[in-house]
């Protein structure tokens, strides 16, 4: 996730200003934290260590700067305060800065490096390649304006069940990735196998950067990226690929269970796990069946059929 100058957003688009959230806490009290702002701000984040405290880790979170920013930074200084009654005396600081795109574009490239993200997707960015061993593949990004780089655990639970599908019965032929992103999810179902994809996305920053990345990875030929909306979608599709928020999962839950084909597959994440529960009811209340659940850090994946 990080800005690049080379993707110039369309004329009428005004390119968002962003608010880094910078939370170091103690390990333990640092990844509940980190799991709450992911949640919080519905995209990813960063989970390091402290450089001047090595006994810390630092959080970094990002939100934009829009109508719901006073209400985010309440709920997150309301969640800090509490988290100072659980560590020692100054080890906890919260600090919000704004970002330049210039700024935010450096910070990640700073910490965006080639990672196996799971068992065989290598996500690396354009500066820097991986090097693929065996039956890994490497999935070439660079997010633009748009979030995803296969380091949250939601991204890594989809991963899992696409290489699990692309083992047991071969990758379906086609993949619908609703909430696309950066791309990287169509763009690991085509790696792993898919022969096209369509993605979708409300932001045309994360159409304009899935295009982009596909040509980076030699498949502009097969993957599309375009703002239609879920409901206009005349297509239905043998596997669907759904990472976003949990209440956008149950909004959506009636055009996307429309979009499966008969005996296809639904894969949804970026929830957590105390939220599954509800999001599978949602879709059961479409008719579909839950197939197989998985967790990871806290996070949670369902595959609906």
């Amino acid at each position: 996730m990080q800005w690049v100058t080379h993707l110039k957003p369309p004329p009428d688009i005004e390119a968002p200003v962003w608010i880094e959230v910078r939370l170091s806490a103690p390990p333990a009290q640092a990844e509940a934290a980190a799991d709450f702002l992911a949640a919080l701000s519905g995209q990813g984040v960063q989970l390091g260590e402290d450089e001047q405290r090595p006994q810390l880790r630092v959080v970094r979170a990002y939100l934009t700067q829009d109508a719901g920013l006073a209400g985010h930074r309440e709920q997150i200084e309301t969640y800090v305060a509490q988290l100072v009654e659980f560590c020692p005396k100054g080890e906890v600081d919260l600090a919000f800065a704004e970002l330049p795109p210039e700024d935010w574009s450096a910070a990640w490239k700073q910490h965006f490096h080639p990672r196996l993200v799971s068992r065989r997707i290598i996500v690396a960015p354009p500066w820097e390649l991986g090097q693929p061993r065996g039956e890994q593949e490497m999935v070439i990004i660079d997010p633009g304006q748009a979030f995803g780089t296969g380091q949250h655990q939601s991204t890594q639970l989809v991963l899992r069940v696409c290489e699990h599908l692309a083992d047991e019965d071969g990758m379906p032929a086609r993949v619908l990735d609703v909430g696309c992103g950066s791309g990287i999810l169509a763009l690991a179902a085509l790696k792993l196998g898919a022969q096209s994809a369509l993605g979708i996305d409300i932001d045309p920053l994360a159409v304009e950067a899935s295009q982009y990345n596909a040509g980076l990875n030699g498949l502009a030929d097969r993957l599309e990226a375009a703002m239609t909306p879920l409901t206009e979608l005349k297509e239905s599709f043998p596997l669907v690929l759904a990472n976003i928020t949990d209440q956008d999962l149950i909004d959506l839950a009636a055009p996307l269970s429309g979009s499966l084909a008969r005996g296809g597959q639904l894969v949804l994440s970026g929830f957590l796990v105390k939220q599954a529960a509800k999001v599978q009811a949602a879709f059961e209340a479409q008719g579909l069946v839950l197939l197989e659940s998985d967790s990871l850090a806290g996070w949670a994946a369902l595959v609906m059929t």
